[in-house]
């Protein structure tokens, strides 16, 4: 093989001409990239699921629609699986999700035909709820016991500024009374009152911040201990 520079005319001679070995030093052909340099290259294509999806999630596996994990668009599932996310797979080809899979038969029950779980396993259902970002369920679990019954509570507290502090004021006084009495129990009268004022859920203004004027008559019917 001949290789002529800009400097050099070409020539018959075979005395003029390069070597083989001389003129692959300076002529050689770009080598392949590999896996990694391509990877960092080109863009990942978006990935594409089957129509029926196999996961592995935490070692449990389970069988659903592509069109049930996308029930609800705006949900952490609806995302993994929309195709802008890569999503790793086991060795046997399920897509698999790092997450307890105790209670994703449930969640999975609710996408395909909106059904609860049981009692008794609301609370971590609605971990799971939250975890996944699917807020049709959350609303739903909020409604029934025992999550109804905790949202009521934290509406009264609301209503109560400092119950926190002051229960455990009385818890304070309760032992202090059993102490003096050498007793294992003590009891206390506690009196709960609101001052004459339209007070509502919907009008929840701190018992803290409200200032009445009252003559000195007036103010003694409210002293309390």
């Amino acid at each position: 093989m001949v290789v002529v520079t800009g400097q050099n005319k070409v020539s018959g001679n075979p005395d003029d001409a390069m070597s083989s070995s001389d003129a692959e030093d300076d002529f050689q052909e770009p080598a392949t990239p590999t896996a990694t340099q391509a990877g960092q290259a080109l863009p990942l294509l978006p990935q594409q699921f089957p129509e029926v999806v196999p996961l592995n999630v935490g070692g449990m596996y389970f069988t659903t629609r592509l069109s049930t994990l996308r029930r609800y668009e705006d949900t952490m599932l609806a995302a993994m699986f929309s195709g802008r996310h890569y999503i790793p797979t086991d060795a046997e080809g399920r897509y698999f999700i790092d997450r307890d899979g105790t209670y994703f038969g449930d969640i999975l029950n609710f996408l395909r035909s909106g059904d609860l779980p049981s009692r008794d396993r609301v609370r971590s259902v609605y971990k799971e709820a939250q975890y996944y970002a699917i807020g049709p369920l959350l609303d739903n679990l909020e409604d029934i016991q025992p999550l109804k019954g905790e949202k009521v509570r934290q509406a009264f507290l609301g209503l109560m500024p400092y119950y926190k502090d002051h229960l455990e004021r009385i818890i304070e006084i309760a032992k202090l009374r059993a102490m003096q009495r050498k007793a294992r129990f003590a009891k206390l009268k506690v009196c709960v009152f609101k001052e004459e004022m339209p007070i509502t859920p919907y009008e929840c203004p701190h018992f803290n911040s409200l200032r009445f004027e009252r003559s000195e008559s007036e103010t003694k019917l409210f002293e309390h201990h």
